[in-house]
């Protein structure tokens, strides 16, 4: 199990389907597991929502797993993508996307069978 995971919330720009943006993305998250740290990657859809039910404006997640140092990691992700070693199309400007690193505080607590 990676030592972090980095989690992005994205939505695909007005005027871009669904299509184009997760075919874009798929590769883009490949990219980013040529990059040291970066372990491993799942991509899902998201229905996010606050609890008084309203929806959020994020419609997709991808979960990187990190080994190491997660500030050496992210630091490289900076610095590949100023570097232009990371493939970016035209509307990519326009994404409405939110990164956060999570580092677990406790181990797995698992329900009790019944």
């Amino acid at each position: 199990m990676p030592d972090h995971e980095y989690i992005v919330l994205s939505k695909p720009p007005e005027g871009v389907s669904g299509e184009e943006f997760n075919g874009w993305y798929d590769v883009h998250m490949r990219e980013i597991l040529e990059l040291p740290g970066f372990v491993s990657a799942q991509r899902s859809a998201l229905t996010l929502r606050g609890h008084r039910g309203e929806a959020f404006a994020y419609e997709y997640m991808v979960r990187y797993g990190i080994d190491g140092d997660l500030d050496a990691a992210l630091a490289g992700l900076r610095e590949a993508v100023e570097a232009g070693r990371l493939y970016f199309p035209d509307w990519f400007p326009s994404i409405r996307t939110s990164g956060f690193a999570v580092a677990p505080i406790t181990q797995t607590v698992k329900a009790v069978a019944a």
